[in-house]
Parts: C-alpha cells; structure tokens; sequence
C-alpha cells in the first residue's frame, strides 16, 4: 500500500495534472484523486496547490516528492539486484575448451561458481582452438577457452594469461638442455596434436616452418592431452605442452619440464572469448569473472 501511495504521488507531480497521471497509472482519475487525498490527511498538510492549469507542488510537497524519488529509485535498485541473484540461481552455461584447460582453470572455476548457483547447469564440450573460436562467432556456446586462438572480427577476448610451452619429459628420460629451443628437440622422439586445428600445434608449426632445418621426429600425434601426457610420464620422449596441462603430475615430481626459449612458443596465451557485441546474461557474467580470475591466477 505504501509503495503504491507514493508512485501515485510521484506520478500526479510529475504530470501536474491528476488526470494526465491516472491515465499513465490505469486508475480513475475519482480514484488517484481519493488517495492524493488520503495522503495528504495522513501527513497532516497539503502536498499539492491547486490551480486551474493544474497542481503544483507547496513546500511540503516538495520534500515529500524527494523522499518518494529515493524510495521509489532504491526499490528500483532493490528489485534489480534480488533478480540478479535470482538469475545466478538457474540457467545454462554453454562453454568449448581447449582439452588443457578443462582439469585444472576450468574445473577450479566450476567448483567456486557452483556453491552460489547451485541450480546453475554447465555444459562443458572439448575442442581445439579453431573449434573454439568458431563455435563462439556462430554463438553455439556462450565461452570459449582456447590456446593462442585465431583472430575472428566476432570473437572478443575477454581475459587472456600467458601459457608458455614447456618440453615436458619423465625423470627416467635423458634430457640435458636447460634452455631449449624447438630446434634442439629434433633429436627426441616428440607428442604433439595431430593438426593446426589445436592452438599449441600450430604455434609448434609456425616456429617449425621459419626453420627449415628443424626435422622433428614425431612417432606420436595424439589429440588428447592426457595421451601427450601419458608419453611423457612413460619415458619414451618428450611432449610439448603448456603448464596448465600437467601442473598435477608435475606437482607431484612425476614428470620434469624445461620452458621452450622460441618467442612463439614463450609468448603463447590461453584466452576466455565470448562472441563480441553479445550481452552475457548475468549468470554467465558471473561465471566470466571467475573463469577470468582463475585464468589470471593459472601457473605458468
């Protein structure tokens, strides 16, 4: 009742006319006029002067119509704010990732996101970098994770780390650089992704090809990372990967890494995209932002 008085209060001061404001509210005007009225003997004083060109506000109407203003503004504010924690509440979250991604960035993000939005629903599909981004610029999912993506006029990139790559190799393998290139890796039996629609092969093929006298030996081209890993931890040679890959096995002393020192391969990022000039439902806002503090937080 009292919201409803004090809109109506606003309303009819805003219009200076009881009949202009009963129209804008859907009320009679007999019955506006009643609760301007009833109103004005609850307070005790006029709030309005009327005159033929209609109703103007006296000095008490005036500091009545500042109240009503902030009330009805906080109120305003109020209800945005409970429908967005409404909103964090329910919903779907459509995300493509790059495979290296998902064990650890993601996974920590989802297990901070889901206490508040437990209803929330995430779909979580892998796929290589060009993957990513496309499915982000047709707008099939609502995030993409990916490693050093292509550049697409409709895919923006909302946060982006460095994920430099690491010669990842088990301590039983022989592997004496400190510092190496890709260059001197070509006398070691190498595990990389079958093709350039992975990020992290073709930034390796990019390097590659600026040195045609690099000729790796490649026995394994494998498209998930927990095979690129699996040859490393064997010990028959060396896998290239960033960090985010392997930090567990490398946490627990199961596996040895040494940075790659080419600029490409040094300078490479992992990348949070969402389709430009998109207005991400508060849900998935929310879930951006904690995608986006775990990403800058990612060893590397």
């Amino acid at each position: 009742m009292r919201d409803m008085q004090l809109r109506s209060f606003y309303t009819v001061a805003n219009e200076g006319s009881i009949r202009k404001a009963a129209e804008k509210l859907s009320l009679a005007a007999s019955a506006l006029s009643r609760r301007i009225t009833q109103i004005e003997e609850d307070l005790g004083v006029p709030l309005f002067e009327r005159h033929a060109r209609g109703l103007k506000l006296t000095d008490a109407g005036r500091i009545y119509y500042d109240h009503a203003r902030q009330t009805l503004l906080n109120e305003e504010w109020a209800v945005g704010e409970i429908e967005a924690i409404k909103d964090l509440r329910r919903g779907q979250i459509r995300i493509f990732c790059v495979e290296g991604a998902i064990g650890s960035i993601l996974t920590d993000a989802i297990a901070e996101f889901r206490p508040g939005s437990p209803g929330v629903k995430l779909f979580v599909n892998r796929a290589g970098s060009t993957g990513v981004v496309r499915s982000v610029a047709a707008d099939e999912v609502d995030l993409g994770l990916a490693f050093d993506p292509p550049l697409h006029r409709d895919v923006m990139v909302l946060e982006a780390a460095p994920a430099p790559l690491y010669a990842v190799f088990s301590h039983v393998f022989s592997f004496p650089h400190k510092a190496p290139k890709l260059a001197d890796l070509a006398d070691y039996p190498l595990a990389i992704p079958p093709d350039s629609s992975y990020g992290l092969r073709d930034v390796i093929d990019r390097v590659a090809r600026k040195r045609a006298d690099i000729q790796l030996q490649v026995p394994l081209q494998c498209d998930s990372i927990f095979g690129l890993v699996g040859f490393a931890l064997s010990g028959q040679g060396v896998s290239i990967l960033p960090k985010c890959s392997f930090i567990n096995e490398l946490s627990d002393e199961r596996l040895m890494a040494v940075p790659l020192q080419d600029p490409p391969l040094r300078d490479a990022q992992l990348a949070l995209l969402a389709r430009r000039h998109r207005t991400l439902p508060s849900v998935t806002r929310r879930f951006s932002e904690i995608l986006a503090k775990r990403l800058r937080e990612s060893p590397s």
